[in-house]
């Protein structure tokens, strides 16, 4: 009888990005008033323009959460887990409807590696 080793072998791959120690200086993070992946860094956007959380692991794959608080919430709304291999930029879309002042947060197995926060305005 064939014992099923795959699952053996592949079992260090899956775990392998929460493994990896987060050093903040290993990730690029930032929110752009676009959803394209030419978007720019910026800390104000127009209600009327798309928002986007972006990130980017320069040195290895990683597994990451993406976090916003909004104006007025005590609560914080999270994106589900995830990938970013090595060298390419994610975005997570933020739809808001509210203006002020929202908080992103960005972690890797549980460390916090990034922060940026930025204002919605009228328009």
């Amino acid at each position: 009888m064939l014992m099923p080793c795959a699952l053996v072998l592949t079992l260090p791959v899956l775990i392998a990005p929460s493994a990896v120690h987060a050093a903040p200086g290993d990730y690029k993070t930032y929110v752009a008033c676009s959803n394209k992946a030419s978007g720019k860094p910026s800390h104000e956007c127009k209600l009327s323009q798309p928002k986007a959380a972006y990130f980017v692991s320069t040195k290895h794959d990683a597994t990451y959460k993406v976090c916003v608080k909004f104006p007025g919430k005590k609560k914080r709304l999270c994106a589900s887990a995830q990938d970013a291999p090595k060298g390419q930029k994610k975005i997570v879309t933020i739809a808001t409807a509210n203006t002020g002042t929202h908080k992103v947060a960005w972690y890797v197995g549980g460390t916090k590696v990034g922060g940026w926060n930025f204002k919605v305005t009228a328009g």
